[in-house]
């Protein structure tokens, strides 16, 4: 597959997640979406999957608000790769927004290593695509809503064929939606195997402790010399 057929089965994917997660946000009332970069693009280097929004924003709002009566599929991802790039909202809002996220992956992905440029390119999702204030939180959403996420993640990632797959969580978590026969590859970087597909996990980057930039620095040369180029 090419890019040219890629894009009309990226479409009928978002189609599919957003008409089933607004019914499913109309009873719970949760926010979604799925990306936080663009994704124009088949087969990148690097797909980074987190496990789900931060944040506690109530869908009737987002409705409310933008004046629509339901998300539209090019709401579910960004026109803008804000890994690496202060999105125009943010600026405008004059908050932090992903600031916390961009030093800390830039302490890992670098010139150095080379994996600046990946991360340049990558493509970026949830796993699971409601927002929810804490990882706690998430045993609130109904175990259907979780599944059917959890299904339309592992469909999108054999749509989508990334050279490699970083998840951003702990092992408890991986473990939890799938990940098996995990290994500790440093004291920051363990791969594993997800539907037959190799996969390495760092710490969110909200543990700050493992973003020094001594252990940043460890854990991006660790991953350059795992993923396949």
């Amino acid at each position: 597959m090419n890019n040219k057929h890629f894009i009309p089965k990226r479409d009928l994917w978002l189609e599919e997640v957003n008409s089933q997660c607004h019914e499913y946000a109309k009873e719970i009332d949760l926010d979604f979406y799925v990306f936080q970069t663009p994704i124009n693009k088949y087969n990148p280097d690097l797909l980074i999957i987190g496990i789900n929004p931060g944040g506690e924003g109530k869908y009737s709002k987002w409705l409310e608000r933008n004046k629509k009566d339901k998300r539209t599929n090019e709401s579910l991802y960004y026109g803008v790769n804000t890994l690496v790039e202060k999105p125009y909202w943010e600026i405008e809002d004059k908050n932090k927004g992903a600031d916390t996220m961009r030093a800390a992956f830039s302490k890992v992905f670098t010139e150095e290593n080379g994996l600046k440029s990946v991360l340049k390119n990558a493509v970026m999702m949830n796993m699971i695509y409601f927002n929810t204030k804490t990882e706690k939180d998430l045993n609130s959403i109904p175990i259907e809503m979780r599944n059917f996420c959890i299904s339309k993640t592992l469909e999108f990632i054999d749509i989508l064929k990334p050279k490699n797959i970083l998840f951003l969580t702990n092992e408890k978590m991986l473990k939890k939606y799938g990940v098996k026969n995990i290994l500790q590859v440093s004291d920051t970087v363990k791969k594993g195997n997800l539907n037959d597909l190799d996969i390495f996990c760092i710490p969110h980057y909200g543990a700050y402790a493992y973003y020094s930039d001594k252990r940043g620095r460890k854990m991006g040369d660790t991953l350059a010399q795992l993923f396949n180029k």
